[in-house]
């Protein structure tokens, strides 16, 4: 069961656990993806590193009819002291879990040299 409410312009969904939220936010995700790529060469997404994205990523893979060889990836944050390649790096988390299993036209991840 799905609630749904508005906070001023703000569409809030309330779903039962983290896999149906993950789909339903890859779902949305991937809606205004194909949309953009209808008026777009290509298109930048910037995603977000954590463990509340696990169940987005895992079904965001699995939808259809995107052109990923027109999307740029990139990551929005990343740890200072850490060498690039600690596990703990947030590109390493994406690298992972999304930019390994999807053909990006690019991938930009933040390195600390």
């Amino acid at each position: 069961m799905m609630l749904t409410h508005k906070v001023d312009n703000l569409e809030v969904f309330i779903l039962p656990n983290r896999e149906i939220m993950g789909k339903a936010a890859a779902q949305a995700g991937a809606k205004h993806l194909r949309g953009l790529l209808k008026t777009q060469d290509e298109v930048n997404v910037v995603f977000a590193a954590a463990p509340s994205q696990e169940e987005m990523m895992a079904a965001l893979i699995n939808e259809e009819d995107i052109d990923w060889g027109r999307v740029n990836a990139l990551h929005m944050d990343n740890y200072i002291a850490l060498p690039d390649s600690a596990p703990q790096q947030f590109s390493n988390f994406l690298r992972i879990r999304l930019f390994r299993k999807l053909p990006f036209r690019s991938i930009h991840t933040m390195g600390n040299q």
